[in-house]
């Protein structure tokens, strides 16, 4: 399965913000709004969850690999290291469950660029399992 299309949209979203809705009543409460994704996301996530690169045991998988599941600077630079797709394919599936549990999850994984290079080694070791 190649996922350069997807990386290009991905590179180009490193560091750019993704718009929120705000909802502010007259009465004067704000309400959290929530991340307004465009469609190559939701395309991104809607083909990645019926990929077999979906990990739905993703937290047993990091666990394995010594890594704690959860989306940090570290975790995520943890799976990096490792540079192999079964991690990196558990990392994707945690943030992309993520979203269901804390609103923004996608916006701040794309914004810091970790789904960009999680996505370059499933890329990479797409290719080698095909040659």
């Amino acid at each position: 399965m190649e996922w350069q299309a997807e990386q290009k949209y991905f590179k180009r979203m490193i560091g750019k913000k993704v718009a929120w809705t705000i909802s502010q009543p007259e009465d004067g409460l704000i309400r959290a709004g929530y991340p307004l994704y465009d469609q190559e996301v939701l395309d991104f996530v809607r083909r990645f969850k019926e990929s077999p690169l979906y990990d739905r045991k993703y937290r047993k998988t990091l666990r394995h690999y010594h890594v704690r599941p959860k989306m940090t600077a570290v975790t995520v630079s943890q799976v990096l290291l490792i540079n192999n797709l079964k991690a990196a394919s558990a990392m994707l599936s945690l943030i992309i469950d993520g979203e269901d549990v804390e609103r923004g999850t996608w916006a701040a994984a794309m914004q810091d660029g970790y789904v960009y290079h999680l996505l370059e080694i499933v890329d990479a070791d797409s290719d080698k399992v095909a040659e």
